[in-house]
């Protein structure tokens, strides 16, 4: 049967603290990167990256102290600021960790690098990686270093993974709560159009974990560093998740009967796209659906305003003038590069084979999504809709996230304990009744 939880719309005044005045977000390209509730910075994808960063804590990748220092020493709207204040912070906090680790501390080493990896990290959500593509994989390279230190520090370690596909390799992490050969339940996590797979490993990884699941944290092409050796975004995701589960069926620990792909924000298309093919996923969960790509980028982001300014060569002029500007042409950059394009028009052409069909969707379906999405953004919200009407699976539901719970701005990235709480309810129940 499908289930629709939705929540009430409350009114909050502009002067309340801490709360930005209600307003439809569709034709912002900050919609996305916006939260109605401020934690410290004016520009919208300033604060958005900010909570994100503080929502980390959950997993013990970041502290509050660390990050609201660092942001206490950025100018609104600075990218430059930005990249250097994260720099100097992860400069001190990957030193802290190799002091620990020397001295046998490897539980404060874990978590010091752990730390250090989002930190590392925090700088290319702006960071051209057109214009600085030395810097851009160094900061990358960087952040995977203390990752993948912490990860060998884990009982049982985190598995570094390589999945081949066609010729090259999707990287990735395989995590399991035990050494032993059990068969259980797995949970493939499917990042955006700016994660890296180390990004989800404080998303839900220990989450996942605790409750006795595999979790395999991976890069589809676009996502993390694949773009640097040429695999760029694609509309047929069934092809690369079909190598992703291939690679899961050979592994003793994996239930066959009981894999569920998780995708968030951009995940919201290739996750379901591939589910729309590929028999062998048993559950699906978005977060939240996106079912036409060129439309995601005209009807929610607002890029013809910029497409408009960058055709006409005005756009490196307005961000000169304007930090939000800066913001944007600096974010553009990252999906161009994510896209192969040469240019904001044509990476909204290149969109337009990027189109789910909900219908086609067989397996049992949790759709969840921002409350400031499905109120503020009339595009998402009909996508929802029609996804939840259309799924060809009874067992389906939509959940709002809502603002009054901390979860309400885009993928929930600021209060992952209920992301996990909602997931993995679920999934047991829907699981159990295989």
């Amino acid at each position: 049967m499908a289930t629709t939880l939705r929540h009430r719309q409350e009114t909050h005044g502009p002067a309340e603290a801490g709360l930005a005045p209600r307003r439809r977000l569709g034709t912002s390209w900050s919609g996305m990167h916006s939260s109605r509730v401020r934690l410290h910075f004016r520009e919208r994808s300033f604060d958005f990256f900010l909570q994100w960063l503080a929502g980390a804590q959950t997993s013990r990748a970041s502290e509050i102290g660390e990050t609201l220092y660092a942001a206490s020493r950025i100018k609104d709207a600075d990218v430059g600021d930005w990249e250097r204040e994260w720099d100097a912070l992860a400069v001190r906090v990957e030193a802290s960790a190799w002091k620990s680790l020397r001295a046998g501390h490897r539980v404060s080493a874990r978590e010091a690098f752990l730390r250090a990896y989002t930190y590392h990290r925090a700088p290319l959500a702006l960071m051209s990686p057109l214009e600085r593509p030395r810097e851009y994989r160094d900061h990358y390279e960087k952040a995977r270093v203390c990752f993948r230190e912490a990860a060998i520090l884990f009982d049982p370690p985190i598995e570094t993974v390589a999945i081949t596909f066609e010729g090259a390799s999707l990287p990735g992490y395989f995590l399991t709560p035990s050494r032993d050969q059990w068969r259980r339940k797995t949970l493939v996590m499917i990042g955006g159009g700016e994660t890296f797979c180390e990004d989800l490993y404080s998303y839900i990884g220990p989450a996942g974990v605790e409750r006795g699941y595999n979790v395999l944290l991976v890069d589809l092409p676009e996502q993390g560093i694949t773009p640097a050796v040429g695999m760029v975004a694609r509309p047929d995701t069934e092809a690369p998740m079909s190598a992703v589960m291939d690679f899961l069926l050979g592994r003793p620990q994996v239930d066959p009967e009981r894999i569920a792909v998780f995708g968030i924000s951009g995940g919201g298309y290739l996750a379901p796209r591939a589910a729309m093919f590929e028999r062998r996923i048993g559950a699906l969960v978005a977060l939240s659906m996106i079912l036409d790509g060129q439309e995601l980028w005209t009807g929610i982001m607002g890029t013809r305003v910029l497409a408009s300014l960058e055709r006409l060569g005005l756009l490196r002029l307005a961000s000169h003038f304007s930090g939000r500007f800066e913001t944007a042409r600096v974010l553009f950059d990252t999906y161009k590069w994510r896209t192969g394009s040469r240019s904001i028009g044509e990476m909204m052409e290149r969109a337009k084979p990027f189109v789910v069909d909900p219908a086609r969707i067989a397996c049992p379906t949790l759709i969840l999504v921002a409350e400031q999405e499905y109120e503020g953004v009339p595009v998402s919200r009909r996508w929802q809709d029609e996804a939840l009407a259309k799924v060809g699976n009874p067992r389906k539901s939509l959940v709002v996230l809502k603002t009054e719970d901390g979860a309400g701005s885009h993928a929930g990235g600021t209060n992952l304990s209920l992301v996990a709480q909602l997931v993995f309810d679920w999934l047991d129940e829907t699981f159990a009744a295989i």
